[in-house]
């Protein structure tokens, strides 16, 4: 249980301040509550800053889990939390979102390998409520040039989405790509559209000379390779 305190901060004993316990502890040492708490800086009138954040956990769903998909605008409902604690929250997640990503980019040597794409791209996607299709752009050794995304709402495998890839894949100089897109409902399997549009882009790259290595569908902590299942 989360023990919380009334009051101003500053008239806490030490131990009792989130940013003392930060400094004396670590980050091991403090809870996720205070971690927010330590982001919002000061509570609200009659709540303390500990009191607000926990707040701010139990309206997001799933908890913790559910600021990963919380949104500006959807923080600032919360009462006490204006625009600037929202901002600093969303960055906050944000920033923690890109490092994950750049320790998946360190230990993978080959990103031709879907785990890879998939460890790299999971908490990016697994959250969103829209499918996003992204693309991913990789050098003759499969080092990771960078991602794209290339829509929101759904891919269609039209001519202008076509362009848009492999004008993105000649722009990053890429020499393959692997194309990505997530799932809202969490089961990663493919449908029936997503393969014959995966058929599309590969016809596509062969055409263009930048190969279409997998479609890596990305769902709720799971993913499939259409590349695996046989399909490219």
């Amino acid at each position: 249980m989360i023990k919380t305190y009334t009051g101003v901060v500053r008239e806490w004993q030490p131990w009792q301040q989130p940013r003392e316990k930060f400094l004396n502890l670590g980050a091991a040492g403090v809870s996720t509550v205070e971690l927010l708490a330590i982001l919002l800086r000061t509570g609200r009138r009659g709540s303390s800053v500990l009191e607000l954040a926990k707040e701010v956990l139990d309206t997001v769903s799933h908890g913790a889990y559910g600021l990963n998909e919380t949104t500006v605008s959807a923080l600032q409902k919360i009462k006490g939390i204006g625009r600037d604690k929202a901002v600093t929250v969303c960055a906050a997640i944000e920033l923690g979102r890109r490092l994950g990503q750049l320790r998946v980019k360190e230990n993978f040597e080959d990103f031709g390998n879907p785990k890879a794409v998939a460890s790299y791209i999971m908490e990016r996607l697994r959250y969103e409520k829209e499918e996003h299709f992204c693309a991913a752009f990789l050098t003759c050794k499969n080092k990771l040039i960078d991602v794209e995304t290339i829509s929101i709402g759904g891919l269609t495998g039209s001519l202008a989405e076509q362009r848009t890839v492999f004008r993105q894949a000649m722009q990053a100089n890429a020499a393959s790509l692997i194309l990505i897109h997530n799932h809202p409902s969490g089961d990663p399997e493919p449908s029936s559209e997503d393969i014959g549009i995966t058929k599309l882009f590969v016809k596509a790259g062969k055409l263009m000379g930048i190969p279409v290595l997998d479609h890596v569908i990305i769902g709720d902590g799971r993913y499939t390779s259409l590349c695996e299942k046989g399909h490219i």
